[in-house]
């Protein structure tokens, strides 16, 4: 069972309606996340570093997507505001939009990790 701390991480059966109770698929796309979190971090991190707007629209949008199929809206919440600065050519902030998108993920990481489907 996922500690208390991370257990708004993902709306379980939020999640379970979006994948018809399949908890193979359910574990097929946290691990799937797993696999992708880190180069989707480096490449919306690298955005902010680099100031370039379009890029860190396009990484965060597509983190976003991931998220919210995953039932974490906590950390598509965090993804939205990062695709947001993008979109507006506002990064004001941004840095600190990606440490609140971090520790949404990392939450969402100890839920999987912890997660016995």
């Amino acid at each position: 069972m996922p500690s208390p701390d991370n257990n708004d991480a993902v709306n379980i059966e939020e999640l379970k309606e979006i994948m018809d109770n399949d908890m193979e698929l359910i574990q097929d796309c946290f691990n799937d996340f797993m696999e992708e979190w880190p180069g989707q971090y480096v490449d919306i991190k690298g955005a902010i570093l680099k100031k370039n707007a379009k890029k860190l629209d396009e990484s965060a949008h597509k983190l976003k997507g991931t998220l919210r199929y995953l039932a974490a809206e906590a950390a598509a919440t965090a993804a939205w505001e990062l695709e947001s600065a993008g979109k507006d050519n506002d990064l004001d902030g941004a840095d600190e939009k990606l440490q609140t998108l971090k520790t949404q993920c990392q939450k969402l990481i100890a839920y999987i990790e912890d997660f016995k489907g």
